[in-house]
């Protein structure tokens, strides 16, 4: 009996550190990717910033453009088409082909055209893509770190049962709180391998 309280208060006293090991790590890998993805949301922000710049850049040229050209300023109006951003222009032309100041069934602007893109757009598209990602990936390691901290409680438990099992003189007494050592410890050890493993 001696010796096997001993063996299951060693194994638990192992299993116990390793969990709270692995349960740091999972707490580290947790930060980064949470620090991660915020950094992502922030260069989303800042990129969805710029592509709504240069949006408002567009449509500013554009209705300069078509007022100059409604007013018979054919140079200026060229002028505003020259100086079109090369993601406008593609748009621009197509939406142009459509005359659009005599066919009221073409798009609103170049904006609405399907050879309008800003770079800037995708990319803070991506980028929230990726902080979603990080994020969930976050909540997984700190979902993990939680369950290798709560099999530290039956390997707790273990180490309670088994050595509060060698004040009891009574046989039986020593037996059943061997037994409750052993399911705890047995629960606690398939819960652990049921988790991910990482060595940082």
């Amino acid at each position: 009996m001696e010796i096997a309280a001993t063996v299951l208060l060693s194994i638990a006293a192992v299993a116990t550190a390793w969990s709270g090991y692995q349960a740091s790590l999972w707490d580290g890998i947790q930060s980064s990717d949470y620090t991660q993805a915020s950094g992502a949301r922030t260069r989303a922000a800042q990129s969805n910033l710029e592509a709504n710049q240069n949006r408002i850049i567009d449509l500013s040229l554009v209705e300069s453009y078509l007022g100059t050209r409604a007013n018979g300023q054919l140079q200026l109006a060229e002028f505003y088409r020259s100086r079109m951003r090369d993601e406008l222009r593609p748009a621009f032309d197509a939406w142009i082909l459509l005359e659009p100041e005599t066919n009221f069934d073409v798009p609103r602007s170049p904006q609405y055209m399907p050879q309008y893109h800003l770079a800037a757009e995708e990319q803070g598209t991506a980028l929230n893509d990726a902080a979603e990602e990080r994020f969930k990936a976050g909540e997984a390691a700190n979902s993990t770190s939680d369950t290798y901290v709560a099999t530290t409680l039956f390997f707790a438990s273990v180490l309670f049962f088994a050595a509060i099992s060698e004040r009891f003189g009574f046989r039986p007494a020593r037996i059943a709180l061997l037994l409750l050592a052993s399911v705890s410890l047995t629960a606690g050890v398939i819960v652990a391998f049921s988790q991910r493993v990482t060595w940082g």
